[in-house]
């Protein structure tokens, strides 16, 4: 018998934090990104010695993105297999790991907490797999690029840190790199974004007509999916291999292509249109930041954090304001122009362009990183003040 999904019992106010983990995971990862974000101010106020840029990385991609990630695939994985929750132990589990890596990455082991993200990677791989075998349906087509980043950022892991051990460890360490700080998060907004975004940010929840559509529609789309990831998975390769501007046209088009064919991006929202236009503009920039090297190949740095700032955290910012309203049964207010949320993104674009900026005027380069930072860190609080306190509300 397939197993079915465990309810959740309303009078256990911990029962909905742990079945929904984006509860306890989008806070995590806030405050990871935060710290992360806040060493280049200590850095150049020298209240911190070393060098920063690595741990600022891991923070960002595994402690930032990895939370918003897997609490967001956490609460919705068993949902679309129509399995049972995520329990508590495997929350506390997950959590621990998470929290641990991001301690070994603040203490510059940054092997040991690529490693320990890595088991999380896998143990959390292996609770959905547990539960796809249970399960009544076949999850969205689109989802073929989740697992896509899931396993990059895995296979990132282990080629950074087997680099070291190979003849051509440079080239293993840059298609690693390339794998986790971009792979990881592109693949999985492309997939989730092609499913839901035309009707949440329309408005409107799926229903469970949309996961059950004919096999063959399914094998089509899922063949979609796939051929778009090897695709962009082949542009990570060749700029490892040194062809930065055919891998970043590659990569550009790629993720336009399917932003517009599969996630309707251009289309008029069916409802309330404000998280459609918010997605939309964190979409638009993700792109014009993957399409940048083409023109300056030489601001590697530059590219990756209009693609980061402006692209990755517009539409993260955006996409857990739907899903914490819309768990916090104040589904009214996708009817509404949000203004913490449009104080959150405006401060986000500026933070982008003074990050951005810091590449081009090298004499002014520390105080750009500490401006960037610090209006990203105001931009956090903005967004975490009118949102976290709905944390605790449920849809009952």
């Amino acid at each position: 018998m397939p197993e079915a999904v465990a309810p959740i019992d309303a009078q256990k106010p911990s029962a909905c934090w742990f079945a929904e983990p984006f509860r306890i995971f989008f806070p995590v990862g806030l405050l990871l990104g935060a710290i992360g974000v806040a060493l280049w101010p200590l850095f150049v106020w020298h209240a911190i010695e070393f060098y920063p840029a690595q741990t600022h990385v891991r923070l960002m991609i595994e402690g930032l993105m990895g939370s918003f990630i897997i609490g967001f695939l956490g609460t919705a994985g068993p949902r679309l297999l129509d399995a049972s929750p995520l329990s508590a132990a495997e929350v506390f589990a997950l959590l621990s790991l998470q929290i641990l890596s991001a301690f070994l990455h603040l203490t510059q082991r940054q092997t040991a907490g690529d490693i320990i993200f890595l088991v999380l990677l896998l143990l959390y791989l292996g609770m959905m797999a547990r539960r796809a075998r249970a399960r009544h349906d076949l999850p969205p087509p689109n989802f073929v690029l989740v697992l896509f980043g899931l396993l990059n950022a895995v296979a990132g892991i282990f080629l950074i840190t087997a680099a070291k051990s190979l003849t051509n460890g440079l080239f293993a360490n840059q298609l690693g790199s390339l794998m986790l700080n971009e792979g990881f998060v592109l693949f999985p907004i492309l997939g989730v974004g092609a499913f839901f975004f035309p009707k949440l940010l329309g408005g409107a929840k799926p229903e469970p007509s949309d996961l059950r559509i004919a096999s063959d529609l399914w094998l089509k789309r899922a063949a979609i999916a796939a051929l778009t990831g090897v695709v962009i998975w082949t542009s990570f390769v060749l700029e490892a291999l040194g062809w930065i501007r055919t891998a970043a046209l590659i990569r550009g088009i790629t993720t336009l292509t399917y932003f517009v064919m599969q996630g309707h991006l251009l289309e008029k929202p069916s409802g309330p249109p404000f998280l459609a236009h918010c997605f939309r503009l964190g979409a638009l920039l993700l792109v014009t930041g993957l399409f940048l090297p083409v023109a300056l190949p030489g601001y590697r740095l530059a590219n990756l954090h209009l693609t980061f700032i402006g692209g990755f955290s517009v539409i993260l910012f955006t996409v857990s304001t739907r899903v914490i309203i819309g768990h916090a049964g104040q589904s009214h207010l996708f009817r509404k122009r949000l203004g913490f949320l449009i104080a959150a993104l405006a401060l986000l674009v500026v933070a982008m362009v003074a990050r951005v900026g810091a590449d081009f005027i090298p004499p002014a380069r520390n105080s750009h990183l500490v401006y960037a930072a610090l209006i990203w860190l105001l931009a956090a609080l903005v967004w975490a003040c009118a949102l976290v306190p709905k944390l605790s509300l449920s849809e009952e």
